[in-house]
């Protein structure tokens, strides 16, 4: 039996929501941090997490608190 975690509680769910909440497509919010759209899929995926630099400014462009950001990019893919 596979037990789901909440949504809230994966880094890729939450940027996701917030990039939904916010009216952005992957592109949009790619064009705005300056990487490529395959990056912000990648994130969200959880294949692999943003850097510090962009936690930073991802925190920014989605009004998101970095705290937030921060403690769900250390937990566990």
């Amino acid at each position: 039996m596979i037990i789901e975690e909440p949504r809230m509680n994966q880094l890729g769910y939450a940027l996701k929501e917030y990039r939904v909440r916010h009216n952005m497509t992957q592109q949009d919010l790619a064009e705005q941090l300056g990487v490529s759209t395959n990056t912000i899929h990648l994130w969200e995926t959880r294949v692999c997490k943003p850097s510090m630099g962009s936690l930073l400014l991802l925190s920014d462009l989605l009004d998101m608190p970095l705290l937030d950001i921060i403690s769900k990019s250390k937990q566990k893919f």
